[in-house]
């Protein structure tokens, strides 16, 4: 069960450093269509006739700029990426494709759609989180499992005593009357707040952060289900009063 833990850990870890280069590449196409269109181009002036800067920078800063294509005048709205200030009037030079004129840039702006940089930015930022917490679960489920191979399991019954930032604080009451105060450790606060059902008995196994509950079934699965358990600072393991 904790082997599965930590494969299924380790999965994801790998699934999420993945989006990383898929995330940079996609970046680094829309980048380089731009440079294309400002190399092969075809190269008109064009000027600004509307300028968009949003309220304390709360979406993407444009200009509108009308250019010539053949006989007739096209207009875009162009995505601002540069420092450069702009007022109506203003003349530009714009590079586009002779295939599709509304496919341009201007000389300071790459103008990259939003919409794509969204599909790549996002995912980016989300792995730069996600990947350093999965690798972490996945190193903690095998220490974990190491620590339960080493010390065996003992039974435990658990309750719910309090919370603490959103996680839940255990009773562990052992056979003999001793107990122990843990708390759950999850990347999604609340998690395992389904053990404030009621006392729930278990085996427990490990010590101080490579702690680890095991039920006999889940709150949505029929198997045993795992719980990680941190020992807080300054908890110790004692007997009743």
């Amino acid at each position: 069960m904790l082997r599965r833990r930590f494969r299924r850990a380790i999965v994801a870890a790998v699934l999420w450093f993945l989006v990383l280069p898929g995330s940079f590449v996609g970046i680094a196409v829309l980048n380089s269509h731009a440079d294309r269109l400002l190399e092969y181009g075809a190269e008109v002036t064009g000027q600004v006739v509307g300028v968009y800067d949003p309220f304390a920078r709360r979406g993407t800063p444009t200009i509108t700029v009308d250019y010539p294509v053949g006989d007739a005048l096209e207009q875009a709205v162009v995505s601002r990426d540069s420092d450069r200030a702009y007022v109506e009037g203003d003349r530009v030079r714009v590079y586009y494709d002779p295939a599709d004129p509304q496919d341009m840039r201007t000389a300071d702006e790459r103008n990259l759609d939003d919409r794509w940089m969204g599909v790549f930015v996002f995912p980016l930022v989300v792995a730069l989180f996600a990947w350093p917490w999965m690798v972490t679960f996945g190193v903690g489920w095998a220490r974990r499992r190491k620590a339960a191979r080493r010390d065996g399991w003992q039974p435990a019954t658990a309750t719910v005593v309090g919370s603490s930032s959103g996680y839940q604080l255990l009773r562990l009451d052992f056979r003999g009357g001793a107990m122990l105060v843990v708390r759950t450790v999850a990347a999604v606060r609340g998690r395992y707040s389904f053990l404030r059902g009621g006392p729930v008995e278990g085996h427990v196994a490990g010590s101080g952060r490579d702690f680890v509950l095991t039920l006999p079934r889940g709150p949505r699965t029929p198997g045993p289900y795992a719980i990680p358990l941190r020992v807080p600072r300054g908890s110790r393991r004692r007997a009743h009063r």
